[in-house]
């Protein structure tokens, strides 16, 4: 059957996510269809569209959650939405995954590094099944090869708040998936 696959990078700065599509119906040696997603993100000057994503969370005073470029945006000019770092503002969160930090000033919903990583997670899902109409047969996300047990735990903590059920071997080391890609480039060539 056709397989459909999203490969995610939850990134300190940015995040993406990518698509794989393979159908049985393609040439036995010809390889699977890969791009990375554009997705819509919310700005205050209208909706953004790129395949990078800003690792930015706002949590606007009516409630509403951005998370991307009009975050970012955002970060740049706080007091404008009443925006407080660490209370409804979070970027660059990736780096306290696994440290049990919490985030005193935040609502329960964001007041640790996996919960944020989980929004930013869950959006990237809900934008890529809008795009596409469907979801994905599976996800994958990569981690640092350097992330310990602890930091490993919490990206999945956060894939779990985002819906991603992760299976065995859905936690990809980013080294690893940098060789796929390097061998599935270039085993064209030969």
């Amino acid at each position: 059957k056709p397989v459909r696959v999203w490969g995610i990078d939850l990134g300190t700065t940015n995040s993406t996510i990518s698509e794989i599509n393979w159908s049985p119906d393609r040439e036995p040696c010809s390889y699977p269809e890969c791009r990375c997603l554009e997705l819509e993100q919310p700005t205050s000057e209208g909706v953004f569209t790129s395949p990078i994503v800003p690792s930015v969370v706002a949590v606007l005073p009516s409630g509403e959650t951005w998370v991307g470029e009009g975050a970012k945006r955002l970060r740049t000019r706080p007091q404008q939405a009443s925006l407080t770092t660490e209370k409804n503002l979070f970027f660059e969160t990736k780096n306290e995954m696994g440290l049990r930090k919490t985030y005193y000033r935040a609502s329960e919903n964001f007041n640790s590094a996996w919960k944020i990583g989980g929004h930013i997670l869950a959006f990237l899902m809900q934008e890529a099944q809008k795009l596409n109409g469907t979801t994905a047969d599976r996800v994958v996300v990569t981690v640092p090869a350097s992330f310990q047990l602890n930091q490993r735990r919490d990206t999945l903590l956060a894939a779990q708040k985002a819906g991603i059920s992760l299976g065995e071997y859905d936690l990809l080391d980013e080294p690893t998936a940098a060789l796929i890609d390097y061998l599935m480039s270039h085993s064209t060539e030969n």
